[in-house]
């Protein structure tokens, strides 16, 4: 069962949708406009970018149309989707540190453990919000009530003012 599920912001999700299939409509146009004047590195060159542009706007619409949300706090285990590949689950037994940051539109959490299999050693969770940021606060609140109920104590990051 879930205790507290952290949904990913739709809005951004489908703004960074529709900005690739801009993209990626340009870089077609473009593609055959430097194919029709003979200028074929640069039609390479289009057609190369097409390819990442799509890969990027069927990543960004998959993860739309699937609403995953980007963590899940349940009963005995952390579950995360904003990796790529499976979900990574980690009990909260073998959880050994927890770090938050917390930024303008974002907040970051950060979890270690032996089990983790990023090199960093490190799973890194991304709550982008960039049109909910008022959620922002209720999210911090509620990740910290959970992980403390677990007895995990999550160390606030300060960011670095230049």
């Amino acid at each position: 069962m879930k205790e507290y599920v952290i949904e990913e912001d739709c809005g951004r999700i489908g703004l960074y949708t529709a900005l690739n299939l801009l993209l990626t409509v340009s870089l077609m146009l473009l593609s055959i406009a430097f194919y029709a004047v003979n200028q074929y590195l640069l039609a390479f060159f289009g057609v190369t970018g097409l390819w990442f542009s799509v890969k990027a706007m069927c990543r960004f619409g998959k993860k739309l149309l699937a609403r995953r949300p980007v963590c899940e706090l349940g009963r005995d285990q952390i579950t995360i989707y904003s990796l790529p590949g499976k979900p990574k689950e980690m009990k909260y037994s073998q959880v050994k540190e927890a770090k938050m940051m917390r930024g303008h539109s974002s907040l970051k959490l950060f979890f270690r453990g032996d089990q983790v299999t990023h090199p960093s050693g490190w799973y890194y969770v991304g709550i982008v919000y960039p049109f909910k940021r008022a959620a922002l606060d209720g999210v911090e609140e509620n990740v910290v009530k959970c992980l403390k109920k677990h007895g995990i104590e999550i160390k606030k990051i300060e960011k670095e003012k230049k």
